[in-house]
């Protein structure tokens, strides 16, 4: 039985338990990596990486079934926290460029099917709605199609 508020990351889970001993072993490979920077001048030291491979693969496709849904499990939801979910998908794109190209294609594939779901639910706008936000966008230093797209609808607190 799933939690009611819990958001389900299906694609991410298949994808997960398709995985090849090998490709498991990659990934922790590519996370300790992470892991390194961002415990990098920390006074803590954290066990797991916040942005590892799977973490930011759930993330997105946690946003993306957020919208699909119609935001309906969201009482409120910022427009500053649609922007840190934007920058996980920007965390992806460094993650696949770290990766050896079998482990590389099949994370292309799984983000893939999830970049054509968020396509679903998001129009192009140029950037013009998240412009008024991010600061990047607005000076025309943001190009990545995901940034210049806008949710076709628009979630509470926005």
């Amino acid at each position: 039985m799933s939690e009611p508020n819990r958001v389900r990351t299906d694609e991410t889970d298949r994808w997960v338990r398709g995985l090849t001993p090998e490709d498991v072993q990659a990934i922790a490979v590519v996370d300790l990596q992470v892991l390194a920077r961002e415990n990098a001048g920390r006074d803590f030291q954290a066990a797991e990486p916040l942005y590892g491979v799977v973490n930011c693969l759930r993330s997105w496709e946690r946003l993306i079934a957020r919208m699909e849904a119609g935001w309906r499990r969201q009482d409120y939801y910022m427009v500053y926290e649609y922007l840190n979910d934007l920058t996980v998908r920007d965390a992806i794109e460094r993650l696949v460029d770290t990766m050896q190209p079998a482990l590389r294609a099949k994370v292309e594939r799984c983000v893939g099917r999830l970049d054509a779901r968020y396509r679903e639910v998001t129009h192009e706008d140029g950037g013009a709605e998240l412009s008024r936000y991010w600061r990047r966008l607005a000076d025309g230093r943001e190009i990545r199609w995901w940034w210049t797209r806008c949710p076709d609808e628009l979630p509470p607190g926005w």
